[in-house]
């Protein structure tokens, strides 16, 4: 019998691990090369093990990307052995994404001791839209999830485990790995880790505390030593700290990637369009539609259930083994919700995605201790309206943001209303079967499920791509729409054929074929020539890479080709272009115009 249910449970486990696969990889190069700034990251990562280590966007190693290099890694070194191909950037984001829902699952079950509630969660966070998003992306949340969920688990094995130290270490580790993927957004679940095991590991407080210690300590090795690499690295010798007008990982991390982001004092070049901006702050910010159709479906059931379970947890003392997670996963929601809503700097609604693990743990189970307890009055209440909530906020987010799935809003409320009358105690004698159970699952599930799958369905590129039907940034119509033959995209406007077999004679006698305007811009072309592009002013324009006294030493070594104009551009930026457009004679392909600086000035211009 234990065999037989062991043996099942495999199979639902494996089961669930494939549906993660299916979601995560199907038709996974239909977005092109997605998030082109960190695609050519990597593609310059795997031609350079210089560019790799450092994250430079270019294999001559000018600048880096603005984020620390850990999420590029797995990217470079599969473009390295596979070619460069959407495959080759974006599978690694996908198994990233099922390890997550291994993880998760070991997490709840080992919480729970049970295998039903672990599959649920598993499910629940497969199918959040922003989790399918991610993982079919190559943005760097993909990795942090896996990293914070990894450190969950293993905070969890400490609780109960006599080598509670290693596992804290590993824990810390993990954390620190965090850091060298997203910079402090890393952190923030640290207090819901130290709370736990605070609260519930073995020994005294003293005792617990000198282990925590540890495991702050194994943080700042894992996460220090590439800071204090670059740090110490001769500046002239490595590439730009992008995104730090210091040339500082430090001053990145605490300033861009750091506190700016709660303070604003960071400048956002996004739009509001592509799920960035600063319109909405503070709790303002949870409201929206958009973060509705990302990650909130399931929040009031969440919130129901998750009370419940506590309840439960305390008025039964054989459950007491569940508290360590209920704590974990709680406070990770808690802090991190509280986190996003304080942010006034730059917010993207896919950074939620580290939420939907905790989301996922604690509806898993909340759920499964209700089923348990079905026949009492309390729980049957609260699963009504658990039921009632997460059918009314659906039909909400599909009525407001489903575009062609907002007709599903009218069904999707009816069966909850339908459900949670019959959940009511008031009901009568009517009991809560599995048919019942089944049909408030899919009034639950039906709203995320549809909007997965058109996650999966639709391309999308760009820096602030979102989840769902009918929600894509201007580069994500472009690219669905054929407009250009590149996978990259120049902002909002396609390559030209012309200007890219221009700027591709010669290149290879050239350090830098071309330099331009931008990140996004150099990035796009890099993907479409293959060759270093010198991104002037870096991601947003405004680095001081390079100084115009620079530009021209560049330019009188002769290692950069063409000067492609346009595009985002700061103070360093603009004053190189109008003494390159003073100085050089203009060359219009396709409708653009170039300068080659290499041709020689304008007779009777000096430098």
């Amino acid at each position: 019998m234990l065999r037989d249910r062991a043996r099942q449970e495999r199979a639902l486990f494996l089961g669930m691990l494939v549906c993660a696969g299916l979601v995560f990889g199907w038709d996974l190069d239909v977005s092109g090369y997605a998030n082109s700034y960190y695609s050519a990251a990597a593609q310059a990562g795997a031609e350079s093990w210089k560019a790799m280590l450092f994250g430079s966007l270019d294999q001559a190693n000018a600048i880096t990307v603005d984020k620390p290099p850990l999420a590029l890694w797995p990217m470079s070194l599969s473009v390295r052995a596979f070619g460069m191909s959407s495959w080759s950037l974006l599978v690694p984001q996908a198994l990233e994404g099922v390890g997550s829902v291994a993880l998760l699952y070991a997490c709840v079950r080992r919480a729970t001791g049970a295998a039903a509630p672990a599959l649920l969660a598993g499910l629940v966070f497969t199918v959040t839209p922003v989790a399918a998003l991610v993982f079919r992306y190559n943005n760097p949340d993909a990795l942090l999830t896996l990293l914070l969920v990894g450190a969950a688990w293993a905070v969890l094995r400490a609780v109960d485990s006599p080598r509670a130290t290693w596992w804290l270490l590993l824990a810390g580790a993990l954390c620190g790995l965090g850091f060298l993927t997203k910079m402090l957004e890393a952190f923030v679940v640290l207090p819901a880790l130290t709370l736990t095991y605070l609260r519930h590991g073995a020994g005294t407080v003293g005792a617990r505390l000198w282990r925590l210690t540890g495991a702050g300590a194994a943080v700042l090795v894992s996460a220090g030593w590439w800071v204090a690499l670059v740090e110490l690295w001769p500046t002239g010798r490595r590439p730009f700290v992008g995104g730090s007008p210091t040339n500082s990982v430090l001053e990145l991390a605490l300033g861009y990637n750091g506190l700016g982001r709660l303070t604003g004092s960071t400048t956002n070049t996004e739009s509001s369009a592509t799920g960035g901006g600063l319109a909405a702050t503070n709790l303002a910010r949870i409201g929206r539609t958009d973060l509705g159709g990302e990650v909130m479906w399931l929040v009031p059931a969440a919130i129901i259930l998750g009370a419940l379970a506590w309840k439960v947890s305390r008025r039964e003392p054989a459950l007491r083994g569940i508290r360590p997670g209920l704590l974990l996963w709680t406070s990770w929601a808690a802090v991190g919700t509280t986190t996003f809503a304080a942010m006034a700097g730059i917010f993207h609604s896919y950074y939620t995605v580290v939420l939907a693990p905790a989301l996922a743990a604690v509806l898993g189970t909340g759920t499964w201790l209700a089923w348990q307890r079905r026949d009492d009055v309390l729980v049957r209440r609260r699963l009504c309206w658990s039921v009632l909530a997460t059918a009314l906020l659906a039909a909400g987010t599909l009525a407001v943001v489903g575009a062609d799935l907002a007709w599903v809003a009218l069904p999707v409320v009816a069966v909850g209303v339908v459900v949670a009358t019959l959940l009511h105690p008031a009901s009568g004698a009517v009991r809560v079967t599995s048919p019942l159970a089944a049909a408030a699952l899919v009034s639950a599930l039906a709203g995320p499920v549809l909007f997965t799958e058109e996650t999966v369905r639709l391309p999308h590129v760009g820096s602030g791509p979102m989840a769902g039907p009918g929600r894509a940034a201007p580069t994500t119509a472009l690219l669905a729409a054929g407009a250009s033959p590149f996978p990259g995209l120049t902002g909002y406007q396609p390559l030209a054929p012309g200007v890219v077999a221009t700027v591709a004679r010669d290149s290879d006698r050239f350090t830098w074929a071309a330099a331009a305007m931008g990140a996004r811009s150099a990035a796009a072309y890099e993907l479409a020539l293959d060759e270093p592009v010198l991104a002037i002013g870096g991601y947003k324009g405004s680095d001081p890479l390079p100084t115009l006294h620079r530009f021209q030493a560049l330019v009188a070594a002769g290692q950069v080709h063409w000067l492609i104009p346009g595009g985002t551009a700061g103070a360093a930026a603009e004053e190189i272009q109008r003494w390159v457009a003073a100085r050089f004679a203009p060359v219009v392909v396709d409708g653009r115009l170039l300068y080659d600086v290499a041709a020689g000035q304008i007779a009777g211009q000096g430098a």
